[in-house]
């Protein structure tokens, strides 16, 4: 391993392992681990209780992302926040003359953005006090927020010759779209100067709808994850749901779901289903799961939270996954439901018409569906014919990862 290469992980809103972005932390730090030393850069909220850490990664819990909602009627409230704010300032400007040499581009973006750095740099700072940086130092921004390019921006300012890498994931809002491209211009001028970072993201749509507003170079770049083989069950075929309880995954369409196929199929399935983050408008739904779980002896409830590991055993079981998301949710932004499908050689019922999920595949692992009873019936078709889908699945996951080997983040690390 080049130990004086130092791989700098950062996803500053991290506070637990809800959601992928833990799961892509981990599965990153295997992949990177004999390239360099790992370190963590999260929230300073960020809490590893049950939570499995591989114990070569280095954490620095030092991102303040805190919202503090200012009370005109609490004077020693206001205090408080003209306190932490003037700290702020002068601890960036402390890091700015200790460790950074300041140049003469930095200095105009400093006469012009006297008390306004951006949000994470003042707590960024404190990554000097862990880490001496240096020129092959790699820096990957791994969900790339408006806040991870404005300190991206910030950096490249400074001139501090460590390689950025941005993944971007998700276009922002409309209110925020276009602050977000304006950065990203701003980025993209300077590194025709510094040639030091790196731009990604994960669909088509994205890379052109970037492309189109800032002329970025921009890459489309792959998840690293885990892969296991599936082989053809003996007695029944487990269908698995495993994420957020949430209206947009599609929670709400569940029990129909179930009935419909316990009705056609019920001597050749069964159910995994993990209620995790129940909002309150989705309660009845969950109690209706509930009751059908008592009602049939063919379902299996997770409740809350899955680690790393459990996850995985989950899917290892997992012989089909429905993905019921709405529509909407899948236009512009990935799944990670989707990539776990294909590495772990599991055939995926996607919604008609999910055209960027569609471009995942090139093999047949997979059908369509309109509504609930095509929903169903795809998947008895599936059963009916589990050796050929199972077959597309083995090639599409072989396909996956032959294209993380030839990856563009990943060749560069």
């Amino acid at each position: 391993m080049d130990t004086q290469k130092k791989i700098i992980l950062f996803e500053g809103e991290l506070i637990g392992g809800k959601g992928h972005h833990y799961d892509f932390l981990v599965e990153n730090s295997f992949y990177y681990k004999d390239k360099g030393e790992i370190f963590w850069v999260v929230n300073n909220k960020f809490n590893k209780e049950k939570l499995y850490i591989p114990d070569f990664v280095k954490i620095l819990n030092i991102i303040d992302t805190a919202k503090r909602k200012v009370n005109f009627q609490n004077f020693s409230f206001i205090g408080k926040i003209i306190f932490i704010s003037i700290k702020n300032f002068f601890m960036s400007y402390y890091y700015l003359i200790k460790k950074i040499k300041l140049n003469k581009i930095f200095l105009k973006y400093l006469i012009k953005n006297f008390f306004t750095f951006p949000k994470y740099f003042s707590s960024f700072c404190k990554i000097f006090e862990h880490i001496d940086l240096k020129e092959n130092d790699i820096l990957i921004f791994q969900t790339s927020r408006i806040n991870d390019i404005e300190l991206a921006n910030l950096l490249i300012l400074l001139k501090i010759k460590i390689k950025l890498h941005l993944r971007i994931i998700q276009l922002h809002r409309k209110k925020k779209l276009k602050k977000c491209y304006e950065i990203l211009k701003q980025l993209n001028k300077k590194n025709e100067l510094f040639k030091n970072i790196f731009f990604y993201t994960e669909t088509d749509f994205q890379k052109q709808q970037i492309k189109k507003n800032t002329d970025i170079d921009i890459e489309l770049f792959s998840n690293n994850l885990t892969f296991s083989q599936k082989k053809i069950p003996d007695k029944k075929f487990t269908i698995g749901i495993l994420g957020e309880s949430r209206f947009d995954k599609g929670f709400y369409k569940l029990p129909d779901l179930i009935r419909n196929l316990n009705s056609k199929a019920i001597d050749k399935v069964q159910f995994i289903i993990q209620i995790n983050n129940c909002p309150e408008n989705l309660l009845e739904i969950r109690n209706e799961i509930y009751a059908l779980s008592k009602e049939f002896k063919n379902i299996e409830i997770v409740n809350g939270y899955i680690d790393f590991f459990d996850y995985r055993r989950f899917l290892e079981k997992i012989n089909i996954i429905p993905l019921l998301h709405e529509l909407d949710q899948l236009k512009n932004n990935g799944s990670g439901i989707v990539f776990s499908s294909i590495v772990n050689e599991i055939p995926i019922v996607i919604p008609k018409d999910a055209l960027y999920v569609k471009k995942l595949f090139n093999f047949n692992s997979f059908l369509e569906a309109k509504d609930l009873s095509e929903y169903s019936n795809n998947i008895i078709h599936i059963i009916e014919n589990f050796p050929l889908f199972l077959e597309q699945a083995k090639k599409q996951s072989l396909s996956y990862k032959n294209k993380l080997n030839s990856d563009p983040l990943n060749n560069r690390i």
